[in-house]
Parts: structure tokens; sequence; C-alpha cells
């Protein structure tokens, strides 16, 4: 790897040095776990909490095993057989649309390899400090992995889930180790409370993108230094090893770097809640079964009868282009 500043990064549309104005370096806040009011302050003036070790490693890997099985078996020609398959080293031909879609309650969302991480003692104990109360996780679980070239734009996650309380976290955990060329979670610093976000999340921000009948995938921008130039903040990302994981608000600026190895970058998004509140209906109990409709994998038309495209909601909104 080359050093913050020689080393160029793909995040989203553009490629940006790491250590630039452009991206930086998040900074872990494990120094905090044993002071819950400090870390609650560092959620609140950051959007988020970079926590290393919070699952262990080799629970994470068991976990990235038991997907990559899952993938190779889901059908022909999605791994390279000239490789082990326990590398999840995918067939160059093997993109969006190959790769199969893993979200929602299915057999390898709640196997128990999978479950054991994402939604077990150890993050429920965290989750319990910063909450100040019994937590719960939805049922739908976001797993997935990410093909070459793959990436998320960038977006809050109220927008799709804005049917219950405002007090949600997102909790993305990759399973394995991930470096920012494989396709690592970016947030956006202060883009949940700063003033110049005013506008955007009182708009964009406060989206209820089904209910707007929104063509794609839901996100703001592929571009990320649309956001920075238009607004501020600043983009952090790092490379993550097995047991990682980002935590952040549902008003929190977020987007993927791109993947661009041979190897399927395999994460899972969860989201954690006080028990007790309202939950988004559609993401607890008996999900629904049907695919993508926003995200990385709802792209290119698979929304009938749209009303507008996002495009049309920022001319209304009044950001004009860059």
């Amino acid at each position: 790897m080359g050093e913050s500043g020689s080393r160029r990064i793909r995040l989203g549309t553009r490629e940006v040095a790491l250590g630039s104005p452009d991206l930086q370096c998040l900074q872990p806040a494990n120094h905090l776990l044993e002071d819950p009011v400090a870390l609650r302050q560092e959620m609140a003036d950051k959007g988020y909490l970079f926590i290393r070790g919070l699952h262990d490693r080799q629970e994470v890997l068991d976990a990235r095993l038991e997907v990559v099985k899952y993938v190779k078996e889901s059908g022909e020609e999605k791994l390279d057989s000239s490789f082990p398959w326990q590398q999840g080293v995918l067939d160059s031909r093997c993109g969006r649309g190959c790769v199969p879609f893993m979200e929602g309650k299915n057999s390898i969302t709640h196997s128990d390899a999978v479950l054991r991480v994402i939604e077990g003692p150890r993050p429920r104990a965290f989750f319990k400090t910063l909450l100040c109360a019994e937590p719960q996780t939805f049922d739908f679980k976001w797993l997935r992995a990410m093909y070459n070239e793959g990436f998320t734009g960038a977006h809050v996650d109220w927008v799709y889930m804005s049917r219950g309380t405002d007090q949600v976290y997102t909790m993305w955990t990759p399973l394995g180790d991930v470096t920012m060329e494989m396709g690592t979670l970016a947030v956006c610093e202060g883009s949940h409370k700063l003033h110049s976000f005013q506008h955007f999340q009182d708009t964009y921000g406060s989206l209820d993108i089904e209910e707007a009948n929104l063509k794609g995938t839901g996100w703001f921008t592929e571009d990320p230094l649309e956001i920075t130039r238009r607004f501020g903040g600043q983009w952090k990302s790092a490379d993550f090893q097995a047991g990682d994981v980002l935590i952040f608000t549902m008003r929190t600026v977020h987007m993927s770097t791109v993947n661009r190895t041979q190897f399927a970058r395999v994460s899972c998004d969860t989201r954690w809640q006080p028990a007790g509140l309202p939950c988004d209906p559609r993401f607890v109990g008996d999900v629904r079964p049907e695919g993508p409709r926003f995200g990385v994998f709802g792209k290119d038309g698979d929304v009938k009868d749209v009303e507008v495209t996002i495009e049309e909601l920022k001319e209304k909104w009044g950001f004009d282009q860059l």
C-alpha cells in the first residue's frame, strides 16, 4: 500500500488522494468505550463512531466464509475457479446482476455464522451503552457482496427508513479485511449537523423515497465532491480489519469507495434503535421478500411508473448544477 498522499482512491465517480482535503483517514473511537457520555458526545459531534475490533475477528472470518460459500453455490461462473473458492475471487464476467442478492431475512442473512456476528452479544452490549436502553435490531439485514467496479453513492439512510423513530443507527460491518481499494464505507463528517447542510437535510434528507415514487437508487449523487463543494464537511474512510465497524446516524451522509479488486467485498448493514420505540414496519417482522427497489442493486429502471427523478427534485429544491 502507498502512503497517504501517494495513494489514489476511487470514491464514487472521483479518484482522490488519501490525505488530501478530498479524503482523510477515520480516527478510531476505542479510547471512549469506557466513557459512555464521551462516546455519545463523539457521535453527536461527528455523526459516526469508528470502532476497531468490536466483533470477534474469527467469528467475522467464519461469517465471511459462509457468505462466499453461498455465492459459490448460487450458480456457475460466480467465482473464478482458478483460485480456491474460499478467497472469494469473482469471475471476471461476474458483475452487477451476477452476484446474488442477499438482503432481507433469508437463509444466509439469518444463518448461525452471520447472526453470531451482526446481532451477537458484542454489538448488543455496545448499543445498550450507546442508547442507554435495551437495543432492538431490524429483522431485515442488508448483506451484500460488492462486485468489481461496484460502489454506493452518497445518501442518508433516513430517506429509506423514516417510518419509525429517528433514534436509529446504522452499523456497517465488513466481513473480512477490507481495504479502501476493495470498497470501504466513507462518511462526510459533520454532514448530520452543520448549518451548511440544513437545506439539504430539510429537502433530500427528509424525503421518503418510496412515498415520492423516486426513480433509481435514492442516492443524492455519485460524485463525493458535489457534497463537499456545495455543503462542506469532510470525507473520511479507512482500511478495515475483520471485526471493525462504522456506526452512524440516519442523517450522516455516506457512500463507498469503489471495489477495484477481483475480490467480492462482503459486508452487512444492520440497524439498531431503543427497544419499545416505533420501528419502520417494512424492516421488522415478516419483511417483504421481493428484490431491491433502491440502492446499488436497484438501478436502471427497476422501478415502474415512476413520478420523479433525483435530478428533477434537486432542481425543484434549488440545487443548481455545480
